[in-house]
C-alpha cells in the first residue's frame, strides 16, 4: 500500500468525542459535550491563543488525558494519556513544536520508528539490521509524494531551515497513512507555493476517506480550504459553521466576542527621512550580493518563496551568518557585527522566525525573557540588579499588555502571542534604531496578530527603520511602505506602496520579468535553505 491511500475503514465517524473536559485545578481549558469529525471531511479549528485548540489536539494525539470524558478514534475507544495507542488507531500529528530528532538524518527521521518495507519483507538477519539504502530510498519517494524535491535525505534536521522542517514533519505524518491527519499551523512557515502543496495534501487525504482536522490562523486558508469551521472561545465550541457561514468577520467575531478592526494605517515616511541602515554588495553564504537601504520610520517588507535568502538577509545583518563581502553602513558608519551581540551593541534588535529555538528560555521565568536585551544596562559591574531588573519587566508586561499570573512564571507556560509579545517588548524597550522581524506573526492568532501589526506601526512612529520578512503576503501588503522581492538569495524587485500588488510579488518571486527597472531577476541558487 502506498502513503498515497488511506487505509480502508468501516462506515462512521472518524472521531468522536463525548462529554471531554480538561482542567488543570479550578481552570477548564476544555469542555467539550459532544463532537464528531467525519471521514471525508476537512474540519478546521480556529480560535485565539488559549482557546483550547492545542489541548483539544493533544486530547486527540493522546498527549494529553482528559479529566472526563472518551474519546474513540474509529469507533475504538482510546486509551487517554497514550501518544502511542493514539497512533495506533491512526492519529497523524503535524505539530508545530517540530518533535524531530536534530542528530539524525532527514532519511533516520522519516522512517524513525518503522521500518523501510525492503526490510520488513526481509529475513530475520536482514530485519535485525538498519536498512540504510531502503531507509533513503523510502524516504525520498515520501518527499517527492508531498512535492519536496531535492533535499539531501542524509542531511542532519538540526541544520535544515524552520521551513523544510515543517515539510519533514508533514511527510512523516503523512507516511503512516493515518485515519485522522491532525495539522496544527501547518504553513505557518511557508510562503505561498509550499502551502498550496500542504492545503493540496489535506484535500488529497479526505478525498481518500480520511478525516483532516486543520489548525490555523490565516483565516483565507481556513475559507478556502474548510468543509466545515468550529470555533474555540475560554474551551468551549461557540459556533459550528459551514463554509458559506464562515466569513472572515465572523470568525473573528466569534473567536473574540467582538468586532475587531485589524487595519493599520501605514503613515508616510518624510522625504528628509535620515538613511538608518544600508548594504552594498552584500554577500554571505547563499545570499547576494545585496543592496539595500533602511530611513528612520520606515517598514520594508521582504517577500520571497522557501529558500529565497529571506531569512539569511536577516542573520547576516545581525551577525549571526558570516558576511563574505560587501559593505553594510548604520547610521553613515561602516558596520561589520562578528556576532549578533555587536549588532544588539550597535541598535538592532532581531524578532526570530522560531522564538522558542531562537530567542526565549522557556524554563525560566517571563521577567528573565522580557530583559535580555538589556542586560548590560540593567547590571552594576557585570552583576545584575533583581529590583531593576524587576522594573523593567513590569514595564514591558503592562506597556504591552502580556496576559500572565506572574513575573516569575515560566514564559513557555504562555500562549505563542503572549510569548511574541514579551520578545517586540524585549526590544522596544531596549532603544533600538533598526528592528529585523522575521515571520513576527508565525503561530500567534489573529488577536495577537492586529496587536503585533500595531506595535510595528508603533515603532514606526517611534522612527524604527524595520525590516520584516514574511510568507504572509497579506502581512505585507497591509503594514509596508516598500516590499523587496527575493529570489535565489538576491532582491529582484523593490515595489513601492503604489505598485503592490501579489500577482507583481509572486511574478519576481518566481523568476518571472522583475517589475522594478532597478533590479533584474538573478539565476536561483543551488541551496534550498531559507
Amino acid at each position: 500500500m502506498t502513503a498515497t491511500t488511506a487505509r480502508p475503514r468501516a462506515d462512521g465517524p472518524a472521531v468522536t468525542l463525548r462529554s471531554v473536559r480538561k482542567s488543570y485545578g479550578p481552570v477548564t481549558v476544555l469542555d467539550l459535550p459532544a463532537l464528531e469529525l467525519r471521514r471525508g471531511q476537512i474540519t478546521c479549528v480556529v480560535g485565539e491563543n488559549g482557546a483550547g485548540k492545542s489541548t483539544l489536539m493533544g486530547v486527540l494525539s493522546g498527549t494529553v488525558a482528559p479529566t472526563a470524558g472518551e474519546v474513540l478514534i474509529g469507533g475504538r475507544p482510546l486509551q487517554p494519556g497514550r501518544p502511542d495507542h493514539a497512533k495506533s488507531l491512526g492519529v497523524g500529528l503535524v505539530s508545530q513544536e517540530f518533535p524531530l530528532v536534530g542528530g539524525l538524518s532527514v532519511a533516520e527521521n522519516l522512517l524513525l520508528g518503522r521500518r523501510p518495507r525492503t526490510a520488513r519483507k526481509a529475513g530475520p538477519l536482514r530485519r535485525a539490521l538498519f536498512d540504510r539504502a531502503g531507509t533513503r530510498s523510502e524516504a525520498r519517494e515520501l518527499l517527492a509524494d508531498i512535492g519536496v524535491d531535492g533535499i539531501d535525505v542524509d542531511r542532519r534536521v538540526d541544520r535544515l531551515p524552520v521551513p523544510l522542517r515543517q515539510m519533514i514533519e508533514i511527510a512523516k505524518a503523512w507516511g503512516t497513512r493515518p485515519l485522522v491527519l491532525i495539522l496544527d499551523e501547518p504553513t505557518s512557515s511557508l510562503g505561498p507555493v509550499e502551502a498550496g502543496k500542504v492545503l493540496a495534501l489535506a484535500r488529497r487525504h479526505a478525498a481518500a476517506g480520511g478525516a483532516v482536522l486543520f489548525i490555523g490562523h490565516r483565516l483565507d486558508e481556513v475559507r478556502d480550504l474548510a468543509d466545515r469551521v468550529l470555533v474555540l472561545r475560554s474551551g468551549l465550541l461557540v459556533a459550528d459553521l459551514s463554509p458559506a457561514q464562515a466569513t472572515e468577520e465572523r470568525m473573528i467575531r466569534e473567536m473574540v466576542g467582538v468586532d475587531l478592526a485589524q487595519e493599520v494605517t501605514v503613515r508616510p515616511v518624510p522625504p528628509t527621512a535620515r538613511r538608518v541602515l544600508a548594504a552594498h554588495g552584500l554577500t554571505a553564504a547563499g545570499l547576494g550580493p545585496v543592496d539595500l537601504e533602511l530611513r528612520a520610520g520606515e517598514v520594508v517588507g521582504v517577500a520571497g518563496l522557501m529558500g529565497s535568502g529571506r531569512s539569511r538577509l536577516l542573520h547576516t545583518l545581525m551577525g549571526a551568518q558570516p558576511r563574505t563581502g560587501g559593505e553594510v553602513e548604520l547610521n553613515g558608519r561602516r558596520f561589520r557585527p562578528r556576532h549578533p551581540a555587536d549588532a544588539v551593541a550597535a541598535g538592532i534588535g532581531l524578532v526570530p522566525e522560531d522564538r522558542k529555538e531562537q530567542a526565549l528560555l522557556l524554563r525560566h521565568p517571563v521577567r528573565w525573557n522580557a530583559t535580555l536585551a538589556t542586560l548590560r544596562r540593567d547590571s552594576r559591574h557585570g552583576v545584575l540588579t533583581p529590583r531593576g531588573d524587576r522594573e523593567r519587566s513590569r514595564r514591558i508586561v503592562e506597556d504591552l499588555g502580556v496576559r500572565l499570573h506572574s513575573q516569575e512564571q515560566p514564559i513557555g507556560d504562555l500562549s505563542g502571542g503572549n510569548q511574541q509579545k514579551v520578545v517586540f517588548g524585549r526590544w522596544l524597550h531596549a532603544d533600538p534604531e533598526v528592528l529585523l522581524l522575521d515571520e513576527p506573526t508565525r503561530g500567534v492568532d489573529v488577536g495577537a496578530k492586529a496587536e503585533i501589526y500595531r506595535l510595528v506601526d508603533r515603532a514606526a512612529a517611534e522612527g524604527l527603520a524595520v525590516l520584516v520578512a514574511s510568507s504572509e503576503l497579506e502581512e505585507l501588503l497591509r503594514i509596508c511602505h516598500r516590499i523587496l522581492v527575493m529570489a535565489g538569495g538576491r532582491i529582484v524587485a523593490d515595489l513601492p506602496r503604489e505598485r503592490f500588488g501579489k500577482e507583481l510579488i509572486m511574478t519576481a518571486a518566481t523568476g518571472g520579468r522583475s517589475p522594478s527597472a532597478d533590479a533584474q531577476p538573478q539565476a536561483a541558487d543551488s541551496e534550498a535553505t531559507a
